[in-house]
Formats: C-alpha cells, structure tokens, sequence
C-alpha cells in the first residue's frame, strides 16, 4: 500500500465538503478519488470481497476506477476530498488512526479555507490533501523493534540518507547501532522490507532518475556521481532496480 500511494500525483481538488447521510445501501464505481472521514455514525464499504468500514478511527481512500457497495448503518456527518490523480484501483484503502479528531479538524479546517477562494486556494489544497495522506501512510508502519534498538536502527538510515553516494559496508553501519552484523542486517530489513545494501541502491537508482530527468549530464557522469566505479556496474544496477537500462530509460526522459 505505502509504495502505491507514496507517489501519487495529485492534479485537481474537486471537492471538498461535508454531508449528513442516512441509513441507506448503493452501488458507486468510482470516477475519481475521495478521501473520507465520519464525524459520527458509521458506513460499511463492500469491495473485491473484503469488508471494509468507515467511522471516525476508521480513515477511507476510494481510488478511481473501484467498484464497490456501501451502506450506512449508522447515520451521520462525514467529510470528503475528491480529487483526480494520475492512478488507478480496483480496492479500497482503510486507515485505523488513534486521532481521528485532529484529522477530522483537517478536513473541516480545509473546507473553511477553500470556501475563503483566496488566490493559492487550489495549491494550498492539493498541499493539505498530501499532508493528510502522508500522515494515513506513517500510520501504517509497523515497528517490529523496541523504541531503542529502532532508534538505533534509524541512526543509520540517516547515515545512509547523507552519504549513499559513499562505500558503505553493514559492517561500518552495524558498528554505529552496537548490534552485530548478522543482528543488524535483520532488524533493518524488518523495518525497511528490505536489506541495508538495497536500500543503498534504491536511493541512488531514484536519484538517477531524477538526475536523467534534469539533463544534467551523461549515463556515465551520473554513475560516478552516485558512487558507481564503472558504467557496467552501474547499468547492472539500475536495471535491475528499475527494471530497464539507463539508456533506455534516458529516452523515455525526451
């Protein structure tokens, strides 16, 4: 869910606002996205076979192109964002959050600021639209170490974040976290479903695809910039995070 939503591209806010709805049961296939939120009552959402259900702890993102049946079974105020972006899906997402007042006050927050039409009101909503999905997404992270050791976990992400241009060994990381090498290497891929040295490659490969976009310089200029000692190990690289060389994948960027 988080990689699927995490680059979402949000292009128009058509609605935002808020509705009383009573017991009533319908079939909807979505022509846009709506995020929701119920001030009070509830609503149960029926989609690919899963039950899926909306109330004030209980955050709903309906993507385009669902098609789903809803019905209210406790009648009640809700609050809504449509908007339109640039993917597609055939499920519904549901976020269970701890602090459904502060998000619902968003919403509200953001439907009195939109009804003010200042000059940056579609900017400024789109911006407030991705500052709530972000907040739904790290609600989702599942922390599978105590406070501690994750904090000493994520000492070394950030280590990578500032140097993964650099040679980074395990060693070198499991060393700043006080964990063997073994024991580290575990406890980062429970966190980051994924190993330390792919995560490393991960951010270089999507800083290449920034790079390529820029038109800064060439395949081999970007290679060395992210740490690469050859072009042969670079275009191995990339390909096989981004599924397509980088001179193919330059092509795609003209």
């Amino acid at each position: 869910m988080n990689e699927f939503l995490s680059d979402l591209i949000i292009t128009k806010i058509y609605s935002v606002s808020t509705m009383y709805t009573e017991q009533i049961k319908k079939k909807r296939v979505r022509n846009n996205w709506c995020l929701g939120i119920k001030h009070e009552g509830e609503t149960e959402y029926f989609c690919n076979g899963k039950k899926y259900v909306s109330n004030l702890n209980n955050v709903v993102l309906l993507p385009k192109g669902s098609s789903y049946e809803w019905c209210c079974t406790v009648p009640g105020h809700f609050s809504f964002i449509e908007f339109e972006c640039d993917k597609e899906c055939k499920d519904i997402f549901c976020f269970k959050v701890a602090n459904g007042d502060e998000i619902l006050k968003r919403f509200v927050e953001l439907e009195y600021n939109r009804n003010q039409k200042s000059s940056f009101c579609e900017i400024e909503s789109i911006s407030e639209t991705y500052k709530i999905i972000v907040e739904l997404l790290k609600t989702l992270k599942k922390k599978y170490v105590s406070s501690e050791s994750y904090a000493k976990i994520q000492t070394a992400v950030n280590y990578i974040n500032q140097n993964y241009t650099n040679h980074i060994t395990n060693d070198e990381l499991a060393k700043m976290t006080d964990f063997s090498t073994v024991y580290f290497r575990k406890l980062f891929t429970e966190n980051l479903n994924m190993s330390p040295q792919a995560y490393i490659h991960t951010l270089r490969i999507r800083k290449a695809k920034e790079l390529f976009h820029s038109d800064f310089g060439s395949i081999s200029n970007v290679a060395l910039s992210l740490g690469y000692s050859s072009i042969y190990d670079f275009s191995k690289t990339f390909k096989k995070y981004a599924g397509i060389s980088p001179s193919k994948y330059v092509k795609t960027c003209i």
